[in-house]
């Protein structure tokens, strides 16, 4: 579908006249709360009640205290809502968390369809084809739109984290591009030359005085911005990267997997050849004074009866790597 530019600005008249209209009276009209979910997407409960009506959280329920929360016919024009809860379990009580921030929401309308394409299409022109289990979902940025029936009835969801669905399948001659470029940049000990060389040209972030650089299926960061040589490196990977390959070309001889975080929550790669490195003076593995902060899926490893430094040890074989952090011991 193409959005032309006269399109999009009718689109976005067409939007502050919901909003003012929603402002007005929130009756439940589809277009009005699609128009208030998009021009501020609801990071709380109450803002997201706010827009749909209650959804009766009592927080002295267990099960609504951690959620998620499904509900029937909240308010007007909604016929369902699935509300899944982002609370911090290690530092927060559940049943003391009055209003939550969400992790992911869907929201079924009863009608609306047209409008609320119009609107999503007015504010997001760069939509999104998917398919998830058979089924059309269009993208709007944060945003994801489904057909129900044949009656005007829709689905839209919205995530905190772009969920797995909307991320790019990468083909093995992408990954073994990509594990290749890792090793050229490690074995050039991580300057900045070398990731712009192999990944791209890096993007200034004032805000944070880092360098950074996205694509569909990793994000990079570099601190400190501008610098010949990181003090941190960090590669978030959207979709996890087999360590089968990369790590021999890291020099990791024996990896095993180990958690290593305050609540034994977190995954990563060490060496059993080499289980702590004189370097880093840390139980990671090290590439030309780098220490190397290896972080695995943790579903699907497999346990073993060893143990090493207060943690169960678990199998390499197989894990997917969803992070890698470099940074200097000496900073």
């Amino acid at each position: 579908m193409k959005i032309t530019r006269k399109a999009v600005l009718v689109g976005l008249m067409a939007l502050t006249g919901t909003l003012a209209a929603w402002a007005a009276d929130p009756s439940g009209d589809p277009a009005a709360m699609i128009a208030a979910l998009v021009a501020k997407p609801p990071q709380e409960l109450s803002e997201l009640e706010a827009i749909v009506g209650s959804l009766h959280r009592d927080p002295a329920k267990w099960e609504d205290a951690i959620g998620p929360l499904h509900r029937i016919s909240p308010g007007p024009g909604v016929a369902r809502a699935g509300v899944e809860l982002a609370i911090d379990f290690f530092h927060e009580d559940p049943r003391e968390v009055s209003d939550p921030s969400l992790g992911h929401w869907d929201l079924d309308f009863v009608a609306g369809r047209g409008a609320c394409r119009q609107l999503l299409a007015a504010r997001f022109p760069k939509m999104r084809e998917l398919r998830v289990d058979g089924h059309r979902v269009l993208r709007f940025g944060d945003f994801y739109y489904s057909d129900l029936g044949a009656d005007g009835g829709f689905r839209l969801s919205w995530y905190e984290r772009e969920p797995l669905f909307a991320i790019p399948l990468r083909s093995p001659g992408e990954t073994a591009k990509l594990v290749k470029a890792l090793a050229a940049i490690a074995n050039a000990g991580f300057s900045r030359q070398a990731v712009v060389a192999h990944l791209g040209a890096l993007t200034r972030d004032p805000a944070w005085n880092t360098d950074v650089l996205h694509t569909e299926t990793w994000d990079l960061t570099y601190a400190p911005a501008g610098a010949a040589k990181p003090e941190r490196l960090v590669i978030y990977f959207k979709r996890p990267l087999p360590s089968r390959d990369l790590l021999p070309k890291l020099g990791i001889r024996k990896p095993e997997v180990r958690a290593h975080d305050s609540h034994l929550q977190s995954r990563s790669i060490f060496d059993q050849a080499k289980r702590l490195s004189l370097e880093a003076g840390y139980p990671f593995p090290t590439v030309r004074g780098y220490a190397l902060d290896l972080g695995v899926d943790p579903h699907g490893l497999i346990e073993t009866k060893a143990w090493f430094a207060g943690s169960p040890i678990w199998s390499a074989g197989g894990a997917q790597i969803i992070s890698l952090e470099v940074f200097s011991p000496r900073h």
